[in-house]
């Protein structure tokens, strides 16, 4: 297997509690700052041969370990059924990770020490669908501006190459905000059933969010011309 994990029992050792870089103060030192299991970059998931999923090379951060997927890794996927495909660690409960393997399961509640990669549906032998719409993404958070186009295109979708937990927009030097619901990862976007051309509404997308109201509301978020700030956290 081509996947990595840092800090393991086999890297760090040493004596003296809190003196050394034992996994165990390592991992306690970051994990207060991210408490979430999340995908950072790449793990894009596909269809291979039959039941086999290919996982692309990317990391994660679970439990506060770095996870890197060196190569592809294939997994193998139940037949007749929609599951949902997690990278999870052992040893975690002990300090003592040693590997990081694929595990499924039928619902998104969320596995001891685990990431979510994707969700899976098959039949007859084959997959007939491969998402990673669902899950978690990213860390921290990033900032930017975008440039409104009007009534060309309405909603305009906002690329942020991750798909992010909560973003505020904001024009007018900030006076004017909108807001999106707050989505914490491993779960279906919520439902927005208030957005409409007055553009108060952010919403959620796979990779990035959307935004509405073009002409004729003071609160539109996507005037030709007009340049917004966003924050987005993930």
């Amino acid at each position: 297997m081509a996947i990595e994990v840092f800090p393991t029992a086999n890297d760090i050792g040493g004596s003296g509690t809190g003196r050394t870089a034992s996994e165990q103060n390592m991992i306690q030192s970051v994990t207060p700052g991210n408490p979430k299991n999340t995908i950072l970059s790449g793990m894009v998931p596909a269809e291979g041969t039959g039941l086999a999923m290919a996982v692309a090379t990317g990391t994660a951060l679970i439990e506060g370990y770095l996870v890197r997927l060196t190569a592809v890794e294939s997994f193998t996927v139940t037949d007749d059924a929609t599951k949902y495909v997690w990278l999870q660690l052992t040893g975690t409960d002990a300090y003592e990770v040693t590997a990081a393997a694929f595990i499924e399961t039928d619902n998104l509640t969320e596995p001891t020490a685990a990431a979510l990669v994707a969700r899976v549906v098959s039949s007859s032998g084959d997959i007939d669908d491969v998402f990673d719409d669902y899950r978690r993404e990213g860390f921290g958070f990033i900032t930017g501006t975008y440039t409104g186009i009007g009534s060309g295109t309405n909603p305009l979708t906002i690329d942020l190459g991750l798909t992010p937990s909560y973003v505020r927009a904001s024009y007018d030097a900030g006076d004017v905000y909108a807001l999106s619901k707050v989505w914490p990862g491993n779960l279906a976007y919520p439902t927005f059933d208030s957005i409409d051309s007055s553009g108060l509404d952010i919403e959620t997308v796979k990779d990035g969010f959307r935004v509405r109201g073009t002409a004729g509301s003071g609160t539109a978020f996507n005037k030709a011309g007009t340049v917004y700030n966003y924050i987005a956290w993930f």
